[in-house]
């Protein structure tokens, strides 16, 4: 498959479609890092280590917030999180959105395995060398909210932020993906983590299964009342196109919309 090029690429298309009709109809590792690489990236990791209400990203994972994650102190190796599969796919998540492209680190597991981790969305690049203060943290938990499916399935999705604190991302839409699912904000590294999203008509018209607006236990919740709507909660993105999504709910500066 070769690489494309989309010109303007101001917003991220996180999806397996839309370049050269490519698609993958079953989870394929080498197919999908290949696609990441030219289109962007899936969402659907079900983050039982690593994500669970009760810790978040708390130290006890092995992962640190005041230490880069290529040191040791900021990621370790061999235990916490790189000691399970379900946890290095959390690894794996927190690197993609963490770095950009062409940004990666190694990390081993608890048999000694070095298993090499590719950024992609680079929502919080300061991380890899240095501390993810407070703002960092809060890119990186609407990140990981935009990417997490408590099944495990891959759903193709768009992002869309606001550009001054997602530059990387950005407020352009995507005629190919009409429809606003809704938007991920909290901050999972304090304790206990605050891990919320809200409802866009997506979610509350046509749920997908292990997504918000779908039964089933979730890892974030709902802070506004009635149907949650981030319309009624949320202000803005920046732009010609206000409409686009949403650039603070509640007391979160850094949010990002998911459209599908």
């Amino acid at each position: 498959m070769k690489p494309c090029h989309i010109a303007g690429y101001a917003a991220i298309l996180v999806s397996l479609t839309g370049c050269g009709g490519f698609e993958v109809d079953a989870w394929d590792e080498a197919e999908v890092a290949a696609t990441e690489q030219a289109v962007g990236s899936t969402n659907g990791f079900a983050a039982v280590n690593g994500l669970s209400s009760g810790n978040g990203l708390s130290s006890g994972n092995g992962l640190s917030s005041g230490n880069g994650l290529s040191s040791g102190n900021g990621l370790s190796s061999g235990n916490g999180l790189m000691a399970s599969a379900q946890g290095r796919k959390t690894v794996e998540y927190i690197v993609k959105c963490a770095l950009p492209a062409g940004r990666s680190i190694k990390k081993h597991d608890e048999t000694l395995t070095e298993h090499t981790y590719g950024g992609l969305l680079g929502v919080a690049p300061e991380w890899e060398d240095g501390a993810c203060n407070d703002d960092c943290q809060e890119r990186m938990t609407a990140c990981l909210g935009a990417h997490l499916n408590t099944t495990g399935e891959h759903i193709p999705i768009y992002l869309v932020a606001n550009a001054a604190e997602f530059p990387s991302i950005g407020p352009d839409t995507n005629p190919t993906y009409p429809t606003q699912e809704g938007a991920f904000f909290g901050n999972i590294f304090k304790s206990p983590p605050e891990f919320y999203y809200c409802n866009s008509a997506g979610a509350l018209t046509s749920p997908v299964e292990g997504r918000i607006g779908s039964s089933g236990a979730k890892q974030y919740t709902n802070p506004f009342s009635g149907d949650g709507t981030c319309a009624g909660n949320c202000v803005a993105v920046d732009g010609d196109d206000p409409s686009a999504g949403w650039k603070s709910c509640g007391d979160f500066d850094n949010v990002i919309t998911v459209y599908r």
